[in-house]
């Protein structure tokens, strides 16, 4: 079943890719912070997944829900 819901237009949605582009740091580090950091934000939706094929699919996020985790967690973890 495939669930659809309205996103903002003025909204943006980041992947593990943009989010390690932007950090400059590698996407396993960022895989790793998604899945392990109960702080990190849960992602929107998981997309590209086809159906019954048991893949995993593309997590997404709220970027301003990440920015703000960055600010709060990721900052204080460089000093």
């Amino acid at each position: 079943m495939v669930t659809m819901f309205a996103v903002d237009d003025g909204e943006q949605l980041v992947g593990i890719g943009d989010i390690a582009f932007q950090l400059k740091i590698t996407r396993q580090a960022v895989d790793y912070w998604t899945r392990k950091d109960a702080k990190f934000p849960e992602p929107l939706q998981v997309i590209n997944a086809p159906a019954g094929s048991g893949a995993k699919g593309t997590r997404v996020w709220r970027k301003r829900e990440v920015d703000a985790w960055i600010v709060e967690h990721y900052r204080r973890r460089k000093q």
